[in-house]
C-alpha cells in the first residue's frame, strides 16, 4: 500500500511538471491583425425602432430594447443571416397572441435576421426567453437566477442528433445580495424550432469558488462552443475564480481556463427524450478527467498574459489555428493557439476611447460564420455614458499581415 502510494504521490508530481513544461512552450502568432472600417451597423435609432416592433412586445419600459447585451451569435442561411443575442431588458410574464411570454427575469434568447451590414434588419426581433425545463431536476437553480440571456449558438450539422437545430450557451446571473452584485454561470439551452423558442438544459460551467451571498460580483462572460481539431469534442473558454478562502478575487482569477465534453454526448442528451446538458470536464495538471465543469479546479492556460477579460475563440481557416478575442471593456485583444491548449501572449488590437462596455464577437464571412479567414469580422456592443438609449453595435474589420 505505501509503495502504491508513493507511486500515485510521484504520478501526480511528474502530471504537475509536464503541465508547467507545457504552459511554458511559446506560441508566435502567425497573424498581425490589421483593424479597419470601424463602422455602425446598428445606431441607436435602429435599435430603438427594432425595440418598438419586437414580437412578444417589449415589457421593460425603463431599458427598452437593452439589446445585444451578450455577444452576438450568427448564423448563415439560405436566405441571408440569423443574429441571437440578450435583450438585457426585464421580461415580465404577459400573455400576447394567445401564449403566454417572459419568466419574470432579465434577458432574452432574440433572433434578429438581417445581413452583416445591418443585422436588425426589417423584420421584428423574435424576444423571447428560455423556458424551463420540463423536468425541474435538470436545472434546480432556475428559480435562483436574475438574468438569463445568451448570444452564441451552434447550429447543428447534418447526420449529427438534432440536425438542424440550435445550441445556445447563456449566461446566467445570481444576485450576491451583500455586495449588491452577481455571481454567473453558464448553461445551455436548445431550440428546435430556428430560436422562435429556447429550453433550458441546465449548467455546464460554474466557477471553482462556490456561491455565496458576500462574495465580490463575478462575470463569467458569455463565450460560443468551440469544436476541437479532431472534430470529437466542444470546448468552451472561461476565466475561472479559484477558491482562496476569501470572498474577494484575490489575484487568483485565471486569464483563460477551459473545459469540454463529447459532441456526440452533447448533442445526444440535449435533443434525445429527455432534454439536458452533458456534464463538461475542465482541464486542470495537463488532464481532461480529475475537475467538473461544476465548480471544478482548473489550470491557467496564460498565466502572463497582459490583458484578460470575456474570451472569445473561434477557429481561423486561413491560419489553420484557433485565433482568440479578448473583451477588456476599452479594449481588444488577440492570441493565436495551434491546439486550444497553448496560446500565444494577448497583444493588444484596439483601444477605444472613453469607457464603452463592450461584448465582442468575432465572425468570418464565408460559408460558417463560426470560421475566420485571412479577414474577418469583430462585432461588439459600445455603451455610451447615456446608457442603453444611446448604445450601438460597431463593426471592424481584421486583416491578417
Amino acid at each position: 500500500m505505501q509503495s502504491q502510494k508513493l507511486l500515485s504521490i510521484i504520478s501526480a508530481i511528474l502530471m504537475v511538471a509536464a503541465d508547467v513544461a507545457a504552459q511554458a512552450q511559446t506560441v508566435t502568432p502567425l497573424c498581425t491583425p490589421k483593424m479597419s472600417d470601424n463602422t455602425v451597423v446598428a445606431s441607436a435609432k435602429q435599435r430603438y425602432d427594432a425595440g418598438q416592433k419586437a414580437e412578444p412586445p417589449l415589457t421593460d419600459q425603463a431599458n427598452g430594447f437593452a439589446w445585444p447585451d451578450t455577444p452576438i451569435g450568427v448564423i448563415k442561411t439560405n436566405d441571408g443571416y440569423e443574429f441571437f443575442a440578450s435583450d438585457g431588458g426585464l421580461h415580465s410574464r404577459q400573455l400576447w397572441d394567445g401564449h403566454w411570454y417572459g419568466n419574470n427575469k432579465y434577458g432574452s434568447a432574440t433572433r434578429t435576421i438581417g445581413t452583416l451590414d445591418n443585422p436588425l434588419g426589417t423584420a421584428a426581433p423574435i424576444d423571447v426567453t428560455i423556458l424551463p425545463n420540463p423536468d425541474p431536476a435538470v436545472n434546480p437553480y432556475y428559480a435562483s437566477y436574475d438574468y438569463m440571456g445568451g448570444g452564441p449558438v451552434y447550429e447543428v450539422p447534418q447526420g449529427m442528433p438534432g440536425a438542424g437545430n440550435l445550441l445556445m450557451v447563456y449566461h446566467a446571473e445570481i444576485n450576491t445580495v451583500t455586495t449588491q452584485s452577481f455571481y454567473s454561470v453558464l448553461a445551455l439551452a436548445a431550440s428546435t424550432n430556428n430560436g422562435m423558442s429556447w429550453t433550458d438544459l441546465g449548467e455546464i460551467i460554474r466557477i471553482n469558488q462556490a456561491y455565496r451571498t458576500d462574495l465580490d460580483g463575478y462575470d463569467i462572460g458569455d463565450p460560443p462552443l468551440v469544436t476541437s481539431l479532431d472534430g470529437k469534442f466542444f470546448y468552451i473558454y472561461f476565466r475561472d475564480w479559484l477558491a482562496n478562502g476569501t470572498t474577494h478575487w484575490g489575484n487568483t482569477i485565471t486569464s483563460m481556463s477551459v473545459a469540454r465534453a463529447p459532441i456526440a454526448e452533447v448533442l445526444a442528451m440535449a435533443f434525445g427524450s429527455k432534454p439536458h446538458a452533458a456534464s463538461f470536464q475542465k482541464y486542470y495538471s495537463g488532464d481532461w478527467a480529475l475537475e467538473p465543469g461544476i465548480g471544478g479546479y482548473s489550470t491557467d492556460l496564460n498565466p502572463n498574459a497582459p490583458y484578460a477579460g470575456e474570451l472569445q475563440v473561434a477557429y481561423n481557416s486561413y491560419l489553420k489555428r484557433y485565433v482568440m478575442i479578448i473583451g477588456e471593456g476599452v479594449l481588444f485583444a488577440y492570441a493565436e493557439s495551434p491546439d486550444g491548449l497553448h496560446w500565444s501572449t494577448p497583444v493588444l488590437i484596439h483601444q477605444f476611447s472613453g469607457q464603452p462596455n463592450t461584448y465582442v464577437m468575432p465572425v468570418g464571412t464565408g460559408a460558417d460564420p463560426r470560421i475566420l479567414g485571412k479577414q474577418f469580422y469583430l462585432l461588439y456592443t459600445y455603451g455610451g455614458s447615456g446608457g442603453w438609449p444611446s448604445n450601438y453595435v460597431g463593426r471592424l474589420t481584421a486583416t491578417c499581415q
